[in-house]
């Protein structure tokens, strides 16, 4: 929001006139930003109220301007620390006459710094695709170094520029090394932090090994927070950048037989929550949360698997490849929350209006855990990468369904419930 005591308008370019007076000021200001030049579009300077920073750096690297402050702005009218009065005037647009094809090679997310852990597979594969084709930065981050050489050779051929950062996101040392050299790859920039990496593992809460469960929350609830925590300094000094975080319908129906992955999903409901009631004097920071339903991934086959049966993903079962969609959605124009899949939807209405629906899912997984065949129990990819050849999909959406499909009945037993308790609450008014 523009200060109207500056005399700016929203969308209007303003510039210096007296250039001789003024060198290191030979950009200009929009929207409350400053800018060296339109195709050197991040701001090296902001208004807080009425108050102009500007991160110019000596030879030294220090602030040529004591806090940044260079001066305060008021009815077109710099005053400068030192007294020295500058007016501002407006200045016309000129839109350069690039082909089409150079303009949306160009987009707004063109050359943007973008980070994703969990790459390797998945939603977070399919997701260095979508911002490579966006020309991006990308920095890769997972815990298998091959499969993130391929992902990042598969997003160069896309039109990005990408390395691959070898991280688990359970170590905090390595969060904070992949910040540092995301920064150093992006000159000094993070733009867009995205945390995607996660584990699972499905059992019983008791035949469960405690050490499981711990690894799901210090994977899917602790390295969220690690990641939010090593990004959000460069956030706060860029006065800008988007979180984004990959929640799911988990985070508003609990999921029995998978404990841990409901404490970090309803966990991480709370924690996005909380860090935008942080950024109140930050407008341009982001934080924004991705609520996919049951997506075609490699996770059933991957995670760890305490049940004594074959683990297959309950139908409806979407492609991956919208939930990236839906990232680069948020980045171009972020927003707090976004559902993937009809099933998510319904997800929140079940939180809302049917609260014993865990019981009808409890009873729903057992029956369909008791038709599988059996399996040896095994801790997957909890504490090393999966083995095998690392995709996007997990080819659930091309198998024959399964008894486990039997969750499906749940989705109508959700309707039938909502209009019964609608009829039962009406009744006893």
């Amino acid at each position: 929001m523009i200060d109207t005591a500056t005399g700016m308008r929203p969308g209007e370019r303003y510039a210096l006139e007296n250039l001789e007076r003024t060198p290191n000021f030979s950009g200009f200001f929009l929207d409350g930003k400053y800018y060296l030049g339109p195709e050197l579009m991040t701001a090296v300077g902001w208004l807080e109220g009425q108050t102009f920073i500007y991160d110019e750096l000596d030879a030294t690297g220090e602030p040529v301007f004591p806090d940044r402050v260079a001066g305060t702005l008021e009815n077109l009218t710099l005053v400068l620390t030192d007294g020295t009065r500058l007016q501002l005037h407006p200045v016309p647009v000129h839109v350069p006459e690039d082909s089409p094809g150079v303009m949306q090679a160009k987009g707004k997310l063109h050359g943007k710094t973008v980070v994703i852990t969990g790459a390797s597979s998945g939603i977070g594969r399919a997701a260095a695709h979508a911002f490579a084709e966006q020309s991006t930065r990308l920095v890769l981050a997972a815990r298998d170094e091959k499969a993130l050489g391929e992902v990042a050779e598969e997003c160069a051929a896309r039109g990005a520029e990408a390395i691959a950062v070898k991280t688990d996101v359970t170590q905090g040392d390595q969060m904070r090394a992949l910040a540092e050299q995301a920064a150093a790859f992006g000159n000094g920039r993070i733009d867009i932090w995205i945390n995607n990496a996660g584990v699972g593992a499905v059992g019983s809460f008791e035949d469960t090994p405690l050490e499981a469960h711990e690894q799901v929350l210090q994977t899917d609830l602790l390295g969220y927070l690690r990641g939010a925590h090593v990004a959000w300094p460069y956030f706060k000094a860029q006065h800008r950048g988007t979180l984004i975080n990959t929640l799911s319908l988990g985070s508003w129906v609990a999921q029995p037989y998978a404990v841990a992955y409901s404490a970090s999903k309803y966990g991480l409901r709370g924690l996005t929550e909380a860090l935008r009631g942080e950024l109140t004097d930050y407008p341009d920071i982001h934080v924004c949360d991705i609520y996919p339903a049951v997506m075609d991934t490699p996770g059933f086959r991957d995670g760890g698997n305490f049940t004594g049966h074959e683990l297959t993903p309950p139908p409806p079962v979407y492609d991956p490849h919208k939930v990236a969609q839906a990232m680069v959605a948020c980045a171009l124009q972020p927003r707090d929350s976004t559902t993937v899949g009809s099933a998510a939807t319904v997800a929140r209405v079940a939180h809302f209006l049917l609260p014993g629906f865990a019981r009808l899912s409890g009873w729903l997984t057992r029956l369909g855990l008791e038709r599988s065949q059996r399996a040896a129990t095994s801790t997957g990819n909890l504490y090393t990468p999966a083995s095998g050849e690392r995709r996007v999909e997990g080819g659930w959406r091309q198998t024959r369904r399964t008894p486990y499909g039997m969750v499906a009945i749940g989705a109508a037993l959700l309707v039938g419930g909502v209009v019964v308790a609608r009829k039962y609450s009406a009744r006893h008014k």
